[in-house]
């Protein structure tokens, strides 16, 4: 499955913000953890879309996969 062969797909990716490192606005604001996020990948249901962020990464163009692997 490509979320690209869609045009939400496409329209999503081009809205994606990527940022190496904490960006300017938010490294000054105070950092949680959401528990309940972390048990996301618990709790995917069968037959629900997901993707993971490795392979997402390096396909729009992240050249350092194999360092994450």
């Amino acid at each position: 499955y490509d979320s690209t062969q869609t045009k939400r797909g496409a329209a999503a990716l081009a809205r994606l913000k990527v940022f190496e490192g904490v960006p300017t606005p938010y490294d000054k604001v105070k950092r949680m953890v959401i528990h309940d996020a972390l048990k996301f990948g618990l709790r995917l249901q069968a037959g629900h879309k997901y993707c993971l962020l490795d392979r997402l990464s390096s396909e729009v163009g992240w050249n350092h996969y194999d360092t994450i692997k």
